[in-house]
């Protein structure tokens, strides 16, 4: 993979030449663009994290933008902290405002509320339970995530409770309860957050532009505060993040877009990849740029993403700049239980002594066929990622987010971080870690436990151990990584459903190109001939296919030994899945976020005889409320 050469950086700053080392034409063609609105089609793997770093710092260097006015939003924590790192490289006497469009319209309400001396809100730590309460008798059927979604999809199109009924309607997005039901508990939802005084991700977009609204002051503060903007994935916004974007915008716009209508993926969260075409100055004096060079991918996995859309009659000028690699392997299976056995293979065989187990990922449509895929990898004793961090995690978070001031916060993470009582591994050693970032980034101005809270939520990039990546395809956006399989492209799940419409297939089609470019150095891909039953077949989708299926191999004794071992400890798995079902029904909570499937594995494989083994597994806080409940099932199960 191409790894762009860092600036020459002297004591006295990167000069502007010395930002543009190791660019290629179109790149150094979209770093030194005219001020003014620039938009910027960037393909897959054209670099445009760098592009979008070295336009920042080549304004800076050559004095046409203060980098205390600059701002860049990016749509993942991951991209803006990616960010942060290059520009600190270069060591300018100042830091610009880098985030997500929720944790930059956070930073802008909390400035705005502690500029009229009012106290911020604080943001919904479960919006399940808040808006089963406002269901009634509803929430015990079901559909609270489905309702949620549809109301997230109201804000997301600046729609008030009264008008959004009928605007879905209108959309065809299927509605979770009978339209005059819907206004109802959409309209309680809204008064109860009001009430006691919390609010959700979206409420921060939407009180930024509401205050603008009310007051021209506060948006002319912004634009005078933030003159230098720039956007990342911009292909993706929705009208909600676009009314925000207008906000900070003058009648004269210093804008940077990145973009590419071709991996345009969010409709169901409410973007509009049209918006792309209908940006500030599009058509009015912006200058545009191309970027088709692809530096991530080798050209066998470019042609083979490329000849996807086209399946599709969509097309992408994407040129692999690597050199010619692997092919594209395809694997056809009889059945899902064969699939699985193939990726495991594949898992297995792609870690080697220079590839480390997160350079792999598999990566799938539904969330569902996701989650048994990592049990089947963590069965055969392959390591997965998890961003779920558990109870030590939750309770450490909960101290720190209690703290009332910014003396309480510095000295509870110096108590963990300075004394050498914690380990780097301590659940309170990571979060002390990021309680100071947390400060660092906020270093003027009133802070707290609860606004540490909501930054957690909208702000901290949070790493993970070494593991296997087992994604969604929409999660795995803006991410790549050397060896990728994807999982399932067949009738069944590419494209999802019953996808008749036009667009909803097209960009189920720009879904499997986004899934097929993460994979930088080898890509394996698999379908079934039967899935849950059901007759499948390659995806539409697949631009060709194999017709071999794959012999089963004798798996190795170690997989053996597993499968003997699993044999033994299943009721107890199934003894703690049941209990797990019923207490998340009863409490209305997701069963992942009560008990980790990691957590569960490991129950089962050490047949904790304790409350204090259990607390040892899933942490204190959880082992206090269900340590004992928790023990009977698994002392029930095994016959103790």
């Amino acid at each position: 993979m191409v790894t762009f050469i860092d600036p020459d950086i002297r004591d006295e700053g990167p000069t502007p030449d010395s930002v543009l080392a190791g660019l290629d034409a179109e790149q150094r063609t979209a770093v030194t663009a005219p001020v003014g609105v620039v938009v910027v089609r960037a393909g897959a793997g054209s670099g445009k994290t760098t592009v979008l770093t070295r336009r920042i710092a080549w304004r800076v260097a050559s004095g046409t933008a203060d980098i205390e006015r600059t701002m860049a939003i990016t749509f993942t924590r991951q991209a803006a902290t990616e960010m942060r790192t290059r520009l600190a490289r270069y060591h300018f006497d100042g830091r610009p405002l880098i985030g997500t469009f929720h944790a930059v319209a956070r930073k802008l309400m909390l400035q705005n509320l502690e500029d009229q001396n009012r106290r911020p809100p604080v943001i919904i730590n479960n919006r399940s339970s808040l808006l089963s309460e406002c269901m009634g008798d509803d929430a015990k059927r079901g559909g609270v995530n489905d309702v949620l979604a549809a109301i997230d999809w109201a804000h997301t199109h600046l729609l008030s409770p009264a008008a959004a009924s009928a605007a879905m309607k209108e959309a065809g997005v299927k509605m979770p309860l009978e339209p005059a039901r819907f206004t109802t508990v959409f309209t309680e939802y809204e008064k109860l957050k009001r009430k006691r005084g919390v609010i959700d991700l979206n409420d921060f977009l939407i009180a930024v532009i509401e205050s603008a609204q009310r007051d021209p002051r506060f948006a002319e503060s912004i634009r005078f505060q933030y003159r230098h903007i720039s956007v990342d994935e911009a292909q993706d916004m929705n009208p909600l993040q676009y009314e925000f974007l207008k906000v900070l915008l003058p009648a004269n716009p210093d804008v940077f877009l990145v973009g590419d209508p071709n991996q345009a993926i969010y409709a169901f969260n409410g973007a509009d990849r049209e918006l792309f075409h209908y940006l500030p100055g599009i058509g009015n004096g912006a200058h545009v740029v191309s970027l088709p060079a692809n530096y991530r991918c080798t050209p066998e996995i470019v042609q083979f993403a490329v000849d996807t859309l086209a399946k599709d009659q969509q097309k992408a000028d994407a040129v692999s700049k690597r050199p010619s690699g692997s092919v594209v392997t395809l694997f056809r299976s009889d059945t899902e239980d064969e699939e699985l056995r193939i990726i495991r293979k594949q898992v297995q065989n792609a870690h080697a002594p220079d590839r480390r187990w997160s350079d792999i990922a598999v990566l799938v449509r539904i969330n569902a066929y996701a989650d048994t895929i990592r049990l089947n990898l963590a069965d055969a004793g392959i390591p997965v990622r998890s961003s779920r961090m558990g109870g030590a995690w939750a309770r450490a978070v909960s101290d720190a987010s209690a703290l009332t001031g910014r003396e309480e916060l510095a000295t509870w993470s110096a108590d963990i971080l300075d004394t050498g009582e914690y380990s780097p591994d301590d659940a309170d050693y990571k979060v002390g870690l990021l309680v100071r970032q947390f400060l660092d980034d906020n270093r003027s101005g009133t802070v707290n436990g609860r606004m540490f809270g909501s930054w957690m939520v909208t702000s901290a990039d949070i790493a993970e151990a070494d593991g296997v990546e087992v994604l969604s395809f929409h999660a795995a956006k803006g991410r790549e990584w050397p060896f990728v399989v994807v999982a399932g492209m067949d009738k069944q799940l590419m494209p999802l459903g019953n996808t008749r419409k036009a667009e909803a297939r097209s960009e189920e089609a720009r879904l499997a190109y986004v899934a097929l470019t993460r994979a930088g150095d080898e890509l394996v891909v698999t379908w079934t001939d039967n899935r849950r039953g059901r007759s499948s077949g390659p995806s539409p989708f697949l631009p060709r296919v194999t017709t071999h299926i794959p012999a089963p191999d004798a798996p190795p004794e170690e997989l053996r030994r597993i499968a003997r071992a699993r044999t033994e400890y299943e009721p107890v798995e199934s003894a703690i899945r049941l209990w797990r079902a019923r207490i998340a029904r009863n409490k209305r909570v997701d069963p992942d976020g009560l008990l980790t499937f990691h957590h569960i594995r490991q129950l089962v494989r050490e047949v904790p005889d304790s409350e204090e083994a259990i607390a040892e597994i899933t942490g204190v806080f959880f082992a206090r409320r269900y340590g004992k409940e928790l023990l009977a099932v698994i002392n029930s199960a095994v016959g103790r």
